[in-house]
């Protein structure tokens, strides 16, 4: 297994609040395979999108890119979310090797 750096944009129906993207770091930090608890999860790019980071192990690049887009997803139900209020671009997904 590898270690991936997943970049994953989101979009929200409506903005989060600083306390949701709070809570959505925390459920993040309980899937990260290095323990990274406390580490910030997301960003928001130059276009106003939140962009997840996560680590994904997996045996390759579809695999981690399949793992991301499960992981996040299963992040936002577990703070609340929908595939109707939260969804995550495909297409947008990045996959690189990551070495910690």
């Amino acid at each position: 297994m590898t270690n991936y750096l997943a970049t994953v944009p989101v979009h929200f129906i409506d903005e989060p609040s600083k306390d949701y993207l709070s809570d959505l770091n925390e459920a993040l930090a309980k899937y990260d395979p290095r323990g990274a608890g406390g580490e910030l999860f997301w960003v928001r790019d130059d276009s106003g999108t939140i962009v997840i980071r996560i680590v994904i192990r997996a045996a390759d690049e579809s695999a981690a890119q399949d793992k991301a887009r499960e992981t996040v997803n299963s992040a936002l139900v577990d703070t609340g979310h929908t595939v109707a209020t939260a969804k995550v671009h495909l297409d947008g997904i990045e996959i690189r090797t990551w070495e910690s």
